[in-house]
């Protein structure tokens, strides 16, 4: 310290410096070890619990023990994991038992405590849970995630909405199906299709007739996944106006009956060319006889792709069999439909060898 103290300013700095770095470095350490033991305590007390809890709750859909264990809060996040794990095959629904176990647990108190929970996972199984025990005392404690800048926090809050109340929640989800870019279409369509149609179809339908041409086809592609009877109209109405291309190209997507060729076929001509692609594949999924006729036509199409999907249509017709593709085959004076059917039974055959 008497060197120290007879030393240079700037070497005593360097000094006291070292010393900082060195105890912040030991109390940074220290804080690693420690939150690290924590973790693995967790761990280990989650596993314990979901060892202790899966045997009973796995049982439950078909009969419950006659009395549960108390549900201690350590076991709580381990509780929750195999509660939502034994839900998903039945697709959101439960059972009789399932329910008792909760009501004996006092589930639904405890997932209320957990939607405030600070770990991310924790908040967002505590969601799934409760649409699970499909209470609708739960409905406005569920609400208040569905705006949650998390996508797959406000999903998982629009899934457990559906389970409890479907016909409280459709309003709810329409207008952030719309304003919500960020939700996966594949989560939005599985989460309608869980659902009765009767509760979705209309609220759904209403919505696509208020829709932008920019929502619309994100509309329509749920509403025929729900009901394709309810979204026919609304295809055979953007089908024959042929306004917007892209609602256009949604709807022949969408397509499940014959009822609305008629307003198809006229594309087969449209000056798009990925419009005439199109309506060749509708064609070929829902042709009728003498529709072949017309995919035979576009076999020479000046647009490579064209010739390609109507050849796949043609050969892909439920009415068409080989000996009558040999006959097309062989009827065409054209170089390009002659090649693009080769091309396709070609691939047709490796597909069959591999």
């Amino acid at each position: 310290m008497v060197l120290l103290t007879d030393a240079a300013p700037i070497v005593r700095f360097a000094f006291w410096l070292g010393v900082a770095v060195v105890a912040m470095t030991l109390v940074m350490l220290t804080v690693i070890l420690v939150m690290r033991r924590l973790a693995l305590r967790r761990e280990r007390r989650h596993a314990r619990a979901i060892a202790l809890w899966r045997p009973l709750i796995v049982a439950t859909p078909s009969g419950a023990p006659a009395a549960m264990p108390e549900l201690r809060d350590g076991d709580a996040s381990g509780f929750i994991q195999v509660w939502n794990e034994v839900h998903e095959p039945l697709r959101g629904l439960t059972t009789e038992n399932l329910a008792r176990i909760a009501r004996e647990v006092g589930l639904e108190e405890r997932l209320y405590g957990a939607l405030h929970a600070i770990t991310f996972h924790d908040r967002v199984m505590a969601v799934i849970a409760l649409g699970h025990v499909r209470n609708e005392a739960s409905f406005s404690h569920i609400v208040r995630h569905l705006d949650d800048k998390s996508p797959i926090m406000s999903l998982c809050a629009a899934r457990a909405l559906m389970q409890v109340d479907p016909v409280q929640a459709i309003p709810e989800l329409v207008p952030r199906i719309v304003e919500r870019t960020d939700w996966s279409q594949g989560s939005i369509a599985a989460i309608l299709q869980e659902s009765n149609e009767a509760a979705v179809a209309e609220p759904l339908a209403r919505a696509l007739g208020q829709a932008n041409a920019e929502s619309a086809p994100r509309l329509l592609r749920f509403l025929a996944g729900v009901s394709p009877g309810a979204a026919a109209p609304h295809i055979r109405a953007n089908l024959g106006s042929a306004a917007d291309e892209v609602m256009v190209s949604t709807c022949l997507q969408v397509m499940t009956g014959p009822d609305e060729l008629d307003c198809v076929r006229p594309l087969l001509a449209h000056p798009r060319w990925h419009l005439r692609m199109q309506a060749a594949v509708t064609l070929g999924r829902l042709g009728v006889p003498g529709d072949e006729q017309r995919l035979i036509g576009m076999l020479s199409d000046r647009q490579w792709w064209v010739r390609y999907r109507a050849s796949q249509a043609l050969l892909g017709l439920r009415f068409i069999s080989a000996e009558r593709v040999q006959e097309i085959r062989a009827a065409q004076v054209d170089a390009y439909a002659q090649g693009i059917i080769d091309h396709v039974l070609a691939e047709r055959a490796i597909g069959e060898a591999t």
